[in-house]
């Protein structure tokens, strides 16, 4: 991976599990850009925060970014409202490894109530050293841009 920045955001319920994405971010030479919250005060909109870092990611098209909520269901649905996102909501290593050679998934989510921590790491570590075939799966990518969004 070439961009070692990294964009990352929760809501309450993913807060204690972003922190420990940051550090173990920081620890191995990433470049973190915390887009919040800045604690776990309840009832925090998942969909503000998919929604900065999908906006910030407009302009930063090599980004690659982390968003976990509950389920992750919000977090992937918001972001994907956007043309430029390929969010892929995973549940383990092979779902987050696949997303990157087959999807060029450029947001990794997660349910920090739906994989333990241990689980989440590694498919942090696979959606972060997985790169895209290209090929077939390039022009699916681009099918997907194709339909549009915000």
């Amino acid at each position: 991976m070439t961009n070692k920045t990294i964009y990352i955001a929760s809501d309450h319920r993913g807060y204690p599990l972003k922190q420990l994405f940051i550090s173990w971010l920081t620890e191995n030479g990433y470049q973190v850009r915390d887009f919040g919250p800045e604690g776990e005060a309840p009832r925090v909109n998942a969909s503000d925060y998919a929604t900065k870092v999908a906006e910030a990611m407009r302009g930063d098209p090599t980004a690659r970014s982390v968003l976990i909520c509950g389920t992750g269901q919000v977090m992937a649905m918001t972001s994907n409202r956007y043309k430029h996102i390929r969010a892929a909501l995973c549940t383990n290593t092979t779902m987050a490894r696949l997303a990157r050679q087959h999807n060029d998934a450029n947001i990794l989510v997660l349910g920090a109530h739906v994989s333990g921590q241990e689980v989440a790491l590694d498919c942090l570590k696979a959606f972060l050293e997985t790169e895209t075939l290209g090929g077939v799966y390039a022009e699916r990518c681009q099918m997907l841009t194709d339909l549009g969004g915000l």
